[in-house]
């Protein structure tokens, strides 16, 4: 009888072990395959030939990209890629090296990569005709100027793949696999009661963690489309990065912005139009605030989204500025309020009062705390200019101008944003920050290209502490942590190093509670105190803290 027992679960062993081995073969070889080979496609033909347009070019503008483009659609992308390859090139790279970093494992990755083509495998059916000439522009001259991933996947795919970027990384933010970067972008607009020169100006600090080179080779891109149909088109100027046919930060020739901040709700789809995609066609084909709002409005987005939508030329009685909160079927649009309106990462209307997952954002994320900054800096100051505008969106400080020290998640400007932009809608011109992170000089741009003739607004009294202190911050805060999880011997001096170069930061002090916490817990309660005087950026930190802290007390320390 115990032989045959034994039997029994010997077999029913090798069942379970054939069956979790088959089954992560499926999940982490066979699917993901599947969807590489769905979601990889061929450029499409043209109809004519790519020209690069005589008008298009690539300057150097202080510290900034400049690329102008003319022309038809595949003109355009046709130029965008040959012109911007170096970029494209430097942006890839890194976004490979952020990849591997977010998720180490190597099945994983290859399985999340697989699924994300498999996910996207129609992709192409939300862009409209011209978009897609566009973006097989870019693929051709991007392979005419030498792609160097040619081998990773084909041109066009990869290219089509990058412009829903923004939406895919939202929905694995949440994902237990991935060790996924916070969101962090913050918007504010005034009427003209509240500027200095009665004119609407509107600012934004974009926070992407992609790399390097998204801060240091963004592109400012003003583009001169050519008539295709009976299709008006608008001259316009964005913000973006090389090879991209969508735009999160841009303003047209009739003076209507448009900018995007990452939201989120209860209300999700997995395939849909990129919202970047969506943005460009209402900056290129939009006059008016309530033309982009009811384009947008029609959009089968995928992911939650906050639109900044404002105008240096609304009509009379009508709001300048307003946030349309985008999700998946529906959406809701929130005017400017006294003058002032404030966007950061979850949505406010009232009709998301119930809504799980914005409540959620709300309380456990930064998005409050820098909401509440942000009208604490517009009430302290009677009338705006696109200066004071720049330097509130430069801020580093807590509610009350509470000391944070630097890189503080929690803050305004935690020095990891990928470009600050600021327009006077009135005057048609925005000034756009050299590296880094919006701190250094902002220079002036309108419809057409460069405004040499206009003074760049000055950079962030900042700027020196961040070439001295903060430019290695973060590389040297991820090393910490590393080094206290591996319980390297080297582990209290880095913390401490930490702690000499940003006192006020909390989390150098929490990382070295937890070193010291078996040889000396009396230190150890100390420094968490600290670190909670502190104020951990993130609700779920500042609970951690305090349980450990309350572990201590219970044993008398």
């Amino acid at each position: 009888m115990n032989g045959r027992l034994v039997a029994m679960l010997v077999a029913l062993l090798r069942f379970a072990f054939v069956f979790v081995l088959v089954t992560s073969a499926w999940l982490f070889l066979v699917v993901p395959a599947l969807g590489f080979m769905l979601g990889s496609r061929p450029r499409p033909e043209l109809p004519a030939e790519p020209v690069l347009h005589a008008d298009s070019r690539l300057d150097r503008h202080g510290a900034i990209w400049h690329c102008h483009t003319a022309g038809l659609a595949r003109d355009r992308g046709y130029a965008a890629g040959r012109l911007t390859s170096p970029m494209m090139t430097a942006h890839e790279g890194e976004l490979f090296r952020t990849l591997r970093e977010l998720v180490p494992w190597f099945p994983v990755r290859h399985a999340i990569l697989g699924l994300v083509n498999l996910n996207n495998r129609d992709l192409g059916s939300f862009f409209l005709p011209d978009e897609l000439e566009a973006v097989a522009g870019i693929a051709r001259g991007y392979q005419d100027a030498g792609d160097p991933n040619a081998a990773v996947a084909p041109a066009f795919g990869r290219i089509l793949g990058y412009h829903a970027l923004h939406d895919v990384s939202q929905y694995l933010i949440d994902n237990p696999l991935i060790v996924a970067p916070q969101v962090g972008c913050s918007a504010v607009a005034v009427d003209a009661e509240h500027s200095a020169d009665g004119h609407v100006l509107v600012g934004r600090l974009f926070d992407f963690e992609g790399g390097r080179s998204f801060d240091f080779d963004k592109v400012v891109y003003t583009i001169a489309p050519s008539a295709e149909g009976d299709v008006r088109r608008l001259r316009h100027v964005h913000v973006a990065w090389g090879g991209m046919h969508g735009a999160v930060t841009g303003m047209n020739e009739a003076g209507l912005w448009l900018s995007v901040n990452a939201g989120i709700s209860d209300h999700f789809a997995y395939r849909g139009r990129p919202l970047v995609v969506a943005v460009l066609r209402a900056l290129e084909t939009c006059a008016t605030i309530d033309e982009a709002v009811a384009q947008l409005a029609a959009q089968p987005v995928f992911v939650s989204e906050s639109v900044v939508i404002a105008s240096g030329r609304a009509a009379p009685g009508q709001p300048v500025a307003v946030c349309v909160e985008l999700a998946p079927g529906r959406h809701h649009v929130r005017a400017i309020d006294g003058g002032r309106l404030v966007v950061t990462n979850h949505f406010e209307h009232p009709a998301w009062a119930a809504d799980v997952a914005n409540q959620a954002r709300r309380r456990d994320g930064t998005t409050t705390a820098r909401n509440a900054r942000l009208h604490e800096l517009l009430r302290a100051t009677p009338k705006h200019t696109p200066l004071t505008v720049a330097t509130m969106l430069r801020d580093r400080r807590g509610e009350g101008g509470r000391d944070l020290g630097f890189g503080h998640r929690s803050s305004i400007n935690s020095w990891i944003g990928a470009h600050l932009v600021v327009a006077d809608l009135t005057a048609g011109v925005l000034w756009v920050a050299e590296p880094q992170h919006g701190l250094g000089r902002m220079l002036a741009f309108d419809a057409n290209g460069p405004r040499p003739d206009l003074e760049p607004l000055p950079p962030a009294d900042d700027l020196a502490l961040f070439a001295t202190a903060g430019a290695h911050w973060s590389e040297r805060l991820s090393a910490a942590r590393r080094l206290v999880v591996a319980r390297a011997p080297q582990a209290a001096t880095a913390c401490r190093e930490l702690i000499d170069a940003n006192p006020q930061h909390y989390e150098p002090y929490a990382l070295l509670a937890a070193v010291t916490q078996a040889s000396d817990p009396s230190e150890a309660a100390r420094l968490l105190r600290e670190a909670l005087a502190r104020r951990p950026a993130y609700a779920a930190e500042q609970r951690e803290l305090a349980a450990r802290l309350a572990a201590l007390v219970e044993r008398g320390f």
